[in-house]
């Protein structure tokens, strides 16, 4: 399959020059292009919002590139390369050479290889000539190798400073900065970390579906039958399980509190610190059932179920008693603003988060904040014990007007102003 996919490659090079030149119906409407870091089927966040809110009013092509590895690893081979989400929006998930994340020489090869498919579909489609949005630092070769109506880089994280960044990242970031119409970032820290790259750049925070979440409280929502008879209380975690997530403070909270049971819901990454897999298989397995999914001892009472459909979430939150941000914190996490946060809140639970910077400025009114290991067990007992409704009403309160609506509509404002001008 790597061998069909080089070869692909090569000959996407020649299409891509003749894609390029051909003519687009200049109108008014304009088709969106998101390519995405985040997978479509992966944990549900600000990039699948985006799209979906966007494809209400707009064409919206979602760019989901799978590895080899991981249609081997996560059985993605049954999913169609192009899925239509509805009338407006469709998902596009080539099929690429493994290292699409690492090595700048196979990024180039396969991103010749999605553009030309991108085109295609425009073409295939007969929709207008494209914007570019996308969250990769390392899409200034998308950017050089067409004529885009406008590009917009949206920050979602600090990725050229991780452990898996290419050598070549940050001057690509640069690169890309110096091509883009306009920036926003989705953390108030990485606003400040990246202002000095471009003129146009802006927080815009991300938001909730508070009457998707709500659903949590509401009597006709099932606790799903895998969690219903875990030991109460129930300590819950939904969303990426990587080397961000503090695996030895789930470790000490288990012993901790052994009557207790730690519930992570989402896919696992090879760097999680309770992950016993390596990337041979890929660098994430969505559950137990993926082959090579293994894990490293730990206590019984952690139960690690694999990644649930956003749809499903709210029942599994209403297991939850308190609910928990257990990010290590140092140079990498420095930048996050967990969009579960407001998930979490809108649910009424209880939250307790160890220190982020963002959480800190934006949640230290409504989230218990923790500074080390023992206070982190210590406010989890209080909130085990203390569930006020009036605390529960506070929640809600406070994450009721952020809206993904919101959020969207700035966007789309900015995105507006370009190509009007």
């Amino acid at each position: 399959m790597s061998f069909l996919c080089l070869l692909k490659s090569g000959m996407a090079r020649v299409r891509l020059i003749w894609l390029s030149r051909a003519r687009f119906t200049e109108t008014k409407d304009f088709t969106i292009v998101i390519y995405s870091i985040i997978p479509w089927s992966g944990v549900w966040q600000r990039p699948q919002h985006f799209a979906t809110l966007l494809a209400k009013h707009n064409k919206v092509i979602y760019v989901d590139p799978a590895g080899v590895q991981h249609v081997l690893a996560n059985r993605l081979s049954a999913h169609h390369t192009v899925q239509k989400i509805s009338d407006n929006l469709v998902v596009y998930r080539p099929r690429v050479l493994p290292g699409g994340k690492t090595k700048s020489r196979v990024i180039e090869l396969n991103d010749y290889l999605i553009l030309a498919g991108v085109l295609s579909l425009l073409k295939r489609f007969c929709w207008p000539r494209p914007i570019l949005v996308t969250n990769t630092p390392l899409a200034d070769f998308w950017v050089e190798k067409f004529p885009w109506k406008a590009v917009v880089y949206d920050v979602i994280d600090d990725f050229v400073s991780t452990s898996w960044a290419p050598l070549d990242a940050k001057s690509r970031e640069i690169r890309l900065f110096n091509k883009t119409d306009t920036v926003f970032t989705g953390t108030y820290s990485l606003w400040v970390k990246k202002k000095s790259y471009h003129k146009d750049i802006e927080y815009i925070p991300c938001g909730v579906e508070t009457e998707h979440f709500l659903k949590s409280v509401q009597p006709e929502t099932l606790i799903p039958q895998d969690v219903e008879l875990l030991a109460r209380p129930i300590l819950g975690y939904f969303g990426a399980l990587n080397e961000r997530i503090d695996a030895d403070l789930l470790i000490f909270l288990a012993k901790s509190i052994p009557g207790a049971s730690v519930l992570l819901i989402g896919p696992v990454f090879a760097d999680f610190g309770l992950s016993d897999f390596t990337d041979r298989w890929a660098s994430v397995l969505p559950n137990p059932a993926a082959p090579g999914f293994r894990l490293k001892s730990h206590p019984p009472n952690i139960h690690i179920i694999g990644i649930r459909p956003y749809r499903d979430l709210p029942a599994y939150l209403k297991a939850f008693d308190v609910c928990l941000l257990p990010y290590v914190i140092n140079q990498v996490t420095q930048d996050i603003h967990p969009v579960k946060i407001l998930e979490y809140l809108a649910s009424g639970k209880p939250v307790v988060s160890t220190a982020l910077p963002d959480v800190m400025r934006f949640y230290k009114q409504i989230v218990d904040i923790a500074h080390n290991r023992n206070q982190f067990i210590d406010l989890i007992n209080r909130n085990i014990v203390d569930q006020s409704e009036q605390r529960k009403q506070e929640r809600i309160a406070f994450a009721a007007p952020k809206t993904w609506e919101q959020m969207a509509e700035r966007m789309y404002q900015k995105i507006s102003v370009l190509i009007s001008q």
